[in-house]
């Protein structure tokens, strides 16, 4: 790989690092406005309720708009609970996503230089699927396509890295379709990825040691 290619992939990451730290800084701020409004709200005398349309102009509405009112007090449980988990919610989601971004735009670039003549459907096609049977792992450390080596001063290879990135993908796809509830086939897949973890390192992977995958 020559030093041009690195340093377009070295772009890609630094500009998708950015919006990680954005991303985690603003959700930080919205921690804090929640723990605000939820003080604000508890030393409130007054019985006005916030609704939730009151300020968003008529011709914006929709024929069948719902409104809902909250009082102070079930502001404050919101602000607590409720809206916190959302937030929290999200920037797992957002952050995973993020990754997501920066690997297929690295999987992009590499692709559009070492497939010679490839055509913008294909490539779109092969970035689509890079998720599937470990495509853009198998292109990363394949000998004769990117060939990328792990660093000398790092312990953890390249597929047991993306076996712990794997599970994080699962926990984003339970908050997404089943409110952190997580399958049962995806449940074996993180206890799989943790029995191929070496002993050293099973402390790393997100199942507990007491589950295995079903039979």
């Amino acid at each position: 790989m020559d030093e041009e290619l690195k340093d377009k992939a070295k772009e890609i990451l630094k500009f998708g690092i950015a919006k990680i730290v954005k991303n985690y800084t603003k959700t930080a701020l919205l921690i804090n406005a929640c723990y605000v409004s939820a003080d604000r709200y508890a030393t409130l005398t007054s019985t006005d309720r916030l609704s939730t349309t009151q300020n968003i102009p008529m011709p914006l509405r929709l024929d069948t708009e719902i409104d809902y009112q909250y009082t102070n007090e079930e502001l404050v449980n919101e602000y607590k609970t409720n809206v916190l988990d959302v937030i929290l919610k999200n920037y797992v989601v957002m952050s995973i996503s993020l990754v997501d971004a920066i690997l297929e735009d690295i999987y992009e670039l590499f692709l559009s230089s070492f497939e010679a003549g490839i055509s913008d459907t294909e490539l779109s096609k092969r970035v689509r699927s890079a998720w599937a049977n470990d495509n853009i792992l198998n292109y990363f450390v394949s000998e004769d396509k990117a060939n990328l080596k792990k660093p000398d001063d790092m312990n953890t290879p390249f597929k047991e890295s993306f076996m712990r990135y794997k599970e994080l993908r699962l926990i984003r796809h339970a908050l997404v379709h089943s409110d952190g509830v997580i399958n049962q086939k995806n449940l074996d897949a993180l206890a799989e990825y943790k029995e191929l973890t070496p002993n050293e390192r099973k402390s790393f992977a997100l199942i507990p040691e007491s589950v295995r995958p079903a039979p």
